[in-house]
């Protein structure tokens, strides 16, 4: 069964289209951490393993990695790179809800910095991301996009 694709999915993935030359000239120009030299694929399992790192800190189990989760956070994080605006995505239910229909609840984080060390360390600080992060979840998409020697990141969480 194909299911439609949204508009904003769509834009999404051309947005992340139009970045992908970008984010590779911007990781391999920037060296550190804005991408510590790191591509973007680098990037998002190093969020993957801090988000589970976070909750088996605090006696929680590791969420599984849902890779259409994380390929929808990453056309999310290049249409906040494309657009320059740190901004939840509003499609994020019914995005969720189009290809895992037995969803309970959801949540998103996204960041954008430097580095992933304090986009990570900020999200850890804010207690409603915090709260995304040691959440009764059971999957985690995670989508990086690097444009503009800045790390745009968005987290989704369901269960």
């Amino acid at each position: 069964m194909t299911k439609a694709m949204s508009p904003l999915i769509a834009l999404a993935m051309l947005a992340s289209a139009l970045l992908t030359t970008a984010s590779i000239a911007t990781a391999t120009a920037a060296g550190a951490d804005t991408a510590g030299g790191a591509d973007a694929p680098t990037i998002t399992t190093a969020f993957e393993w801090a988000i589970n790192v976070e909750r088996g800190a605090n006696n929680l189990p590791p969420l599984a990695i849902d890779d259409v989760e994380s390929n929808q956070a990453r056309a999310w994080s290049s249409v906040m790179a494309f657009t320059g605006t740190l901004a939840e995505d509003p499609g994020l239910a019914a995005a969720t809800a189009a290809y895992e229909p037995g969803w309970t609840r959801a949540g998103e984080n996204v960041g954008v910095g430097a580095t992933s060390q304090s986009i990570e360390a900020a999200l850890m600080a804010s207690p409603p991301h915090r709260a995304n992060i040691l959440g009764p979840y059971t999957h985690v998409g995670v989508g990086v996009v690097v444009a503009g020697g800045r790390l745009w990141i968005t987290e989704r969480f369901y269960g």
